[in-house]
């Protein structure tokens, strides 16, 4: 009864902490019929939107020889999103805020969407980073949304993984990767394990991520803080920012503190760019690829965004 207890008070301080909306938009996962654990992750999840089933499975068979099932979520598709839910999911500025840097809007105007550019500063307005398209905040949604479905689950570990993955080395290396973590600084002192070193540019080479990108919300203006680099065994590193969420692995200390931080500030840069201003993230990967992503791999996220226009 205590454990039960304990477990929906942890649940319910997520739900209470929103100051946003973005908590009432998470999407759903299907009910799991089967097991999708991996040793001591407890489920291993696979971001794949409806109309790329030849991505889905593409990244079935990297997995297959290792004996990995993932859990299919059907991706939020950003260009499908309403208008009006843009307005509730993005920040909303006010004058606590840093203004001045210029940031991205979705105004919508006789019957369509437009995305304008402007320089922050108006209180009630919803900004979104410089640029950012409707892909990049279906993406976002779609990991928060599993993160939430984890996190109510009960799970302690989870593997996400988008659907341009490439399996480079045995992925049973991660299960000890994850043991090494919890003896080098306990289970409740790491967040995040990225299974590769960096994203990869087509060229196969790193594209690296020295600092971190303008927020309104959060101070970002000390780049130190967010360039780390630091090997913490033959294996393992400890790092302050990086590009590419093709694949990694959360413990649920780091899923609670990412969603109290995303609830609270609402979406502005893309994920890969924010996850690491989520306050006291720990976060860490691999030295050598594991399961990193595809090299020349079709992405949604890039359309342009007068393509489709999503309804009010």
């Amino acid at each position: 009864m205590n454990r039960y207890l304990i477990f929906l008070l942890l649940s319910f301080s997520v739900h209470t902490f929103s100051l946003t909306q973005i908590a009432k938009h998470y999407k759903l996962t299907e009910a799991k019929v089967q097991d999708h654990s991996y040793g001591s992750i407890d489920c291993v999840y696979l971001i794949n939107l409806d109309h790329r089933i030849e991505k889905y499975q593409e990244s079935l068979r990297e997995l297959l020889p290792y004996k990995i099932t993932p859990f299919r979520f059907s991706a939020v598709n950003g260009w499908q999103i309403r208008h009006s839910v843009l307005q509730e999911i993005g920040m909303q500025f006010d004058t606590s805020m840093r203004k001045g840097g210029m940031a991205s809007r979705f105004v919508w105007e006789d019957g369509k969407e437009y995305r304008t550019h402007e320089l922050v500063g108006k209180k009630g307005r919803t900004y979104f980073a410089h640029c950012m398209p409707r892909g990049a905040i279906g993406c976002l949604m779609s990991h928060i949304s599993i993160l939430k479905d984890a996190y109510e689950s009960g799970y302690e570990i989870v593997w996400i993984m988008e659907d341009d993955i490439v399996v480079l080395r045995d992925p049973l290396l991660l299960l000890g990767y994850i043991e090494e973590l919890d003896e080098l600084v306990g289970r409740d002192k790491w967040d995040l394990l990225y299974t590769d070193r960096d994203y990869r540019a087509n060229s196969g080479e790193y594209v690296i991520c020295f600092g971190t990108d303008y927020r309104p919300d959060v101070e970002t203006r000390d780049q130190k803080r967010f360039d780390i680099n630091r090997k913490v065994s033959t294996n393992l590193r400890k790092m302050g920012s990086r590009f590419g969420t093709t694949s990694m692995i959360w413990s649920r200390t780091g899923i609670k503190k990412y969603l109290r931080y995303i609830e609270k500030h609402g979406i502005f840069l893309p994920i890969d760019m924010d996850v690491h201003l989520a306050p006291g993230i720990q976060i860490y990967s691999v030295t050598k690829d594991v399961v990193s992503n595809r090299l020349h791999a079709v992405s949604d996220n890039g359309r342009n965004q007068n393509d489709e226009v999503a309804e009010y």
